[in-house]
């Protein structure tokens, strides 16, 4: 029922910190929802972007469809929400919208990241 799926992964090692960082992304181009996070440790989503997954936040507030996760270290959780300025492109430009997410979150991509390819009408 959740559609065509697509999966980011990549790693990001930083010595200084003696611990490992990864991006994970997952974009589902059907419910146009993407997901961009930064782990840390392996556990840990530190840092989080989401388009197209409204929820509630834990006080009860409602956070938009396009909003960021921080990791909070009173609350020892990523469950701290914001609606971001800087994320303009929408859910179907993932390629942009990774970019921006690059940008704000200072991850400096060395490659190429390429366009999803297309879904086939029977498939979605």
């Amino acid at each position: 029922m959740g559609g065509v799926q697509h999966y980011i992964s990549g790693s990001l090692s930083r010595q200084r910190f003696q611990a490992t960082f990864f991006v994970q992304g997952h974009y589902r181009p059907v419910r146009q929802g993407l997901t961009y996070a930064l782990i840390y440790d392996r556990s840990r989503r530190i840092y989080g972007l989401d388009l197209g997954n409204e929820h509630r936040d834990p006080s009860g507030k409602i956070v938009g469809e396009t909003h960021k996760h921080l990791w909070s270290e009173h609350r020892g959780d990523d469950k701290e929400t914001y609606v971001p300025q800087d994320i303009t492109a929408p859910a179907s430009d993932p390629v942009a919208v990774w970019q921006q997410f690059c940008n704000e979150a200072r991850i400096d991509h060395i490659g190429v990241m390429n366009p999803p390819p297309s879904i086939p009408e029977e498939e979605k």
